[in-house]
């Protein structure tokens, strides 16, 4: 089969098309025929060596799938060939998703509705698993509360303006431009985060102080966050690398002294992932959630996909589709 490997860490271009064996199913998991592979700013990280996958080099990338069971292993319930899954999470413990065919771990694939395509399937993962996870089990978003998204047009931020919306919070997302897609996603408001006055903007558009803010960027935003945010409130950073420095003269203001600032990791376990995936799939089947795919490559142009994901001012989602 073909897959995209790296032998070495490095940028993009230490990425290679490698013909590599089939994998076979082992005990309690699925071979799966990849259709589609999501391309997010975690597989750069894994390929750059931040992060060490377990199997050492060379490895294959990718983290979301979305395709066909073709074969079960021993001890595999649920699952049978021809079944539609997708999945998130792969690729740190066992191979990745840059490739034609993956042996994925049973407990890790979700169903895949038939009015939900591949690409769609392989776009949603970890996007909506990790703005679901953010918002409702880390951030404890309830109906009525108000929320700040911080980058709502991209890949987790436009996940999370539609999660926020539908559980009943009020929305405000910042971003630069493209402020009609992310209305139409559920957002009440949109506000330019480059703005000088960008949190007397969310503060009125909030009708006040807010309960949780969904952070991708806490570096740049955190003084934002603290600013906006309501005594008790909540603020979830998500994977950040920089620095995050808080100014100690903020506690003056009290309210510091009550924010409750909490950090979640990208790549959650898959007791937290699948649960909300069997949520998600649903929701997109029926037309309640969308994800926004920006642009697809083929599966050899790994290499050109990671870079446009990681270029400034994407929206949604980057797929590559395999089959």
């Amino acid at each position: 089969m073909k897959a995209i490997r790296y032998h070495d860490h490095g940028d993009a271009d230490v990425l290679t098309v490698d013909d590599v064996p089939t994998p076979e199913p082992g005990a309690d998991e699925v071979l799966v025929r990849i259709h589609a592979a999501s391309v997010n700013p975690i597989d750069t990280y894994v390929r750059d060596g931040g992060v060490e996958p377990a199997g050492g080099l060379p490895h294959v990338g990718g983290a979301d799938m979305a395709g066909v069971v073709e074969a079960v292993g021993s001890g595999v319930e649920g699952f049978a060939v021809g079944d539609r899954v997708f999945a998130t999470g792969l690729g740190l413990f066992e191979a990745g998703t840059y490739a034609e065919y993956v042996a994925a771990p049973a407990e890790s694939l979700a169903t895949l509705p038939d009015e939900v395509s591949f690409a769609e399937g392989a776009a949603a993962a970890m996007a909506f698993a990790t703005a679901w996870r953010g918002l409702i089990d880390r951030g404890e978003l309830d109906i009525g509360d108000a929320c700040v998204v911080q980058g709502g047009t991209g890949g987790v931020g436009h996940a999370a303006v539609q999660i926020a919306a539908q559980a009943g919070a009020t929305v405000v997302a910042t971003a630069s431009g493209d402020e009609a897609f992310v209305r139409d996603l559920g957002a009440a408001d949109v506000v330019d985060y480059g703005a000088d006055d960008v949190v007397d903007r969310i503060r009125e558009a909030a009708g006040g102080d807010v309960d949780v803010v969904l952070e991708t960027h806490a570096a740049a935003n955190v003084a934002t966050d603290l600013d906006v945010l309501t005594r008790g409130g909540r603020i979830v950073v998500l994977g950040e690398e920089a620095p995050i420095r808080i100014d100690p003269g903020a506690s003056m203001t009290g309210k510091i002294t009550d924010a409750d600032l909490r950090f979640m990791s990208i790549m959650a376990s898959r007791d937290d992932q699948v649960p909300i995936l069997e949520r998600v799939g649903p929701r997109l089947a029926d037309g309640r959630f969308e994800v926004e795919i920006e642009a697809t490559y083929p599966l050899e142009e790994a290499a050109e996909a990671q870079r446009h994901v990681m270029s400034s001012g994407s929206r949604g989602k980057v797929v590559l589709e395999v089959a």
